[in-house]
């Protein structure tokens, strides 16, 4: 089925190969088995080439690595990260993000192009002899849609091209989102750039799991019905990720009823079956008001939904039963994470317990000159959870409900969803396990 160029992801690509044309990367056999055999592989690299070579080139900027002589069996989609200037005569660039990708029927990369003048563009800029080859812009742009055009090429050339759009600030739900994510990882002692061991990205619906670290062969596009156990989200899932570290394995899946856009707000959920705790993280944000010191304080001021919100989340407090051998600090489920609205992702933000919160709600510090409930880091006073606390907390299993089964957990997403929020629902258990 052809792809609508209009799709966000493949539109801003051609774009983006028009602005900053495809950069063809050859390699002979030898510096092709040293790559393969490279801590990262084929996914990350640096390589030195002549300046000459480079020139005119800015980065990020989409790439093609082929292995010399071996076009059709050897093809692979990236992006150069970065270029700077390591010795009188070298550049040195990072090329990330790597995965394979194929042509139509695997014939090689000249016979792919058919249509004219590009074809023959192609042939003449291919037979030079140079380790990297610069495509003219209207070339690069129509190389990608030919190439999107064949069906297994479109989740990981999505995965690629999303990387470029990654969040850096609170600004909405999307950031939120991938926040949640980052967390997650996190807490099973990743980080962002850790690949997947598999991605499964729903054709036609965001989600910043579009962004984790792929590996090459391990990220596919389609039909939300497709996707391994989507009956947990049922039909709102929008992505699924895998990832391994030792024993242990994470399943994350990301879900909306409604565009990120206009979600009303992110939650993170996160059972751990090895230790049997569950937690939930809601995201709340904080805006800055300035007082007559000229100095800036973060507030949070509840909306209309809260009360109904806390309700919710009683109710489920109250169907709670630790296990026999269980020990908590706190059993308690749910969490509030205040952020800066604008203030960049990677400086975290603050966390509070929400039975900490139902106290703060009825503390007189916490009232504004016209007596509605506010919450700011001035009045908080540093009685809150920084993230790397809240992280080893999760992790060691001293917080949260207990959780046997999937089943508070497919509750809560679908409590979750129903309100008109986003979902990051993540799983860590070990391998060998299997979640009822």
């Amino acid at each position: 089925m052809a792809l609508n160029t209009q799709t966000p992801w493949l539109s801003n690509l051609m774009v983006i190969a028009e602005k900053k044309p495809i950069v063809v990367l050859r390699f002979g056999d030898e510096e092709w088995e040293f790559l393969q055999g490279s801590r990262r592989g084929l996914n990350e690299f640096t390589i030195a080439r002549p300046h000459s070579l480079l020139k005119g080139v800015s980065v990020p900027t989409p790439c093609l690595i082929q292995r010399r002589n071996d076009a059709c069996e050897h093809l692979y989609f990236g992006l150069i990260s970065s270029r700077s200037a390591v010795t009188t005569l070298e550049t040195r660039i990072k090329i990330r993000r790597v995965a394979r990708i194929k042509t139509a029927s695997n014939v090689n990369l000249i016979q792919f192009i058919s249509e004219k003048p590009h074809a023959q563009n192609l042939k003449e800029r291919l037979r030079s002899a140079a380790p990297i080859v610069i495509l003219s812009p209207k070339l690069s742009s129509h190389l990608v849609e030919k190439l999107v055009s064949v069906e297994e090429n479109r989740g990981p050339m999505r995965a690629i091209t999303e990387s470029l759009t990654s969040q850096k600030r609170f600004l909405g739900a999307k950031a939120l989102q991938e926040d949640a994510i980052h967390t997650a990882l996190k807490v099973f002692g990743l980080t962002l750039d850790d690949p997947a061991l598999a991605l499964e990205l729903v054709e036609g619906r965001e989600t910043a799991l579009a962004r984790v670290g792929i590996m090459e062969d391990s990220v596919i596009e389609h039909d939300a019905r497709y996707i391994s156990d989507y009956k947990l989200v049922k039909s709102d899932l929008t992505g699924h990720a895998v990832f391994k570290k030792g024993d242990q394995r994470l399943e994350v899946y990301t879900a909306n009823r409604r565009s990120l856009e206009k979600a009303l707000g992110v939650d993170l959920i996160y059972l751990n079956v090895t230790r049997q705790n569950i937690v939930m993280l809601q995201y709340k944000m904080l805006e800055p008001q300035r007082d007559g010191l000229d100095t800036t304080d973060w507030i949070y001021r509840p909306d209309a939904k809260l009360e109904e919100e806390l309700g919710r989340m009683r109710k489920f407090i109250k169907d709670q039963s630790p296990g026999l051998h269980e020990y908590r600090f706190n059993p308690g489920v749910f969490y509030l994470k205040f952020v800066k609205r604008n203030g960049l992702i990677r400086n975290g933000g603050i966390i509070t317990p929400i039975d900490h919160f139902e106290k703060i709600r009825t503390d007189p510090a916490f009232r504004g000159p016209k007596k509605g409930l506010r919450v700011s880091y001035k009045s908080l006073s540093g009685h809150y959870l920084r993230e790397s606390a809240f992280l080893d907390l999760v992790k060691s299993g001293y917080i949260g409900g207990y959780a046997e089964t999937t089943a508070y957990l497919k509750t809560l997403v679908d409590a979750v969803l129903k309100n008109g929020r986003a979902v990051v629902a993540a799983i860590q258990q070990s391998i060998d396990t299997t979640v009822v």
